[in-house]
């Protein structure tokens, strides 16, 4: 669900910033997407109290996995090719993978070092058998790897803090203060280049990423990084710029060639070594 469910939000993302400011629209995303897991927690039973101690770790992860990562992208998306961008912001899991083998000692395995070689093997062949991806301004793909880098460090971080907080409370703290410092930019700046009006597939684009990607996609990613190693969690998304890919494909009318298909052959391969166990 989780590669579908983002994979489609690329091509959204992109149809939306046709119309809205980039930090509008991840404010508005952000905080609303923060309201209904707040809702969600207290609907529960849960609390959205926090240990005073895990305030530091929760400010660091919010802006990691939030701030930087989701204004990187949203600039980054809107300078190439949303299906590559994709596949440069799921490079994700290398970086995740070296942080947490050094910030949580985490042991890697043969299978799944292979797992991530194979991941990133496909990510290149997406990105650098296009012509497009390379040829064009180099701060879309500078910014998109810049969003990873964050985003790698940041689901480390989850590991490394251990909190104790339910994960409907933690990605809903993580998506309130994670919008803060971008809902003071739109708003004394960002807000001014809102168009007088705005038509309703952009909006729709909106919709989607407050309620679909905001709320579910990152409530189910989380509770996958607490479950699993990162190396396991982290490649199990490489399926999500494949599926940007082919909604990229759908949408803009952009057709897959045999580096597509090779790509996503190494992908499903990775995948399938993380999510399996070798027999004994």
């Amino acid at each position: 669900m989780l590669a579908l469910l983002w994979g489609l939000n690329w091509p959204v993302m992109k149809l939306s910033l046709a119309e809205y400011p980039p930090f509008v629209f991840r404010a508005i995303a952000g905080i609303s997407a923060a309201l209904g897991l707040f809702a969600m927690a207290k609907a529960s039973g849960r609390t959205l109290r926090v240990p005073r101690a895990e305030w530091k770790g929760l400010v660091i992860v919010s802006l990691l996995n939030m701030s930087v990562w989701n204004i990187a992208v949203l600039y980054g998306v809107d300078l190439m090719e949303s299906g590559r961008a994709a596949i440069l912001a799921y490079t994700m899991p290398l970086w995740a993978t070296l942080t947490g083998a050094w910030l949580v000692k985490e042991r890697l395995r043969a299978r799944s070092i292979l797992a991530l070689g194979l991941g990133l093997v496909g990510m290149c062949l997406l990105f650098f058998g296009d012509d497009r991806a390379i040829s064009g301004d180099p701060l879309g793909p500078a910014l998109v790897v810049l969003a990873a880098i964050s985003w790698g460090t940041g689901t480390a971080a989850v590991k490394y803090f251990r909190f104790s907080m339910s994960v409907t409370a933690l990605t809903g703290w993580q998506q309130m203060l994670g919008a803060l410092p971008v809902a003071l930019i739109a708003v004394f700046w960002d807000y001014q280049h809102m168009p007088d009006s705005v038509s309703l597939i952009p909006t729709l684009g909106l919709v989607y990423n407050m309620t679909i990607t905001g709320i579910f996609c990152y409530w189910a990613y989380f509770n996958v990084v607490t479950m699993l190693p990162v190396v396991v969690s982290t490649v199990g998304t490489l399926m999500v710029p494949v599926v940007g890919v082919a909604a990229d494909a759908l949408i803009f009318g952009t057709v897959p060639g045999i580096v597509d298909y090779a790509a996503l052959v190494a992908v499903v391969s990775a995948v399938f070594l993380v999510m399996t166990r070798r027999a004994k």
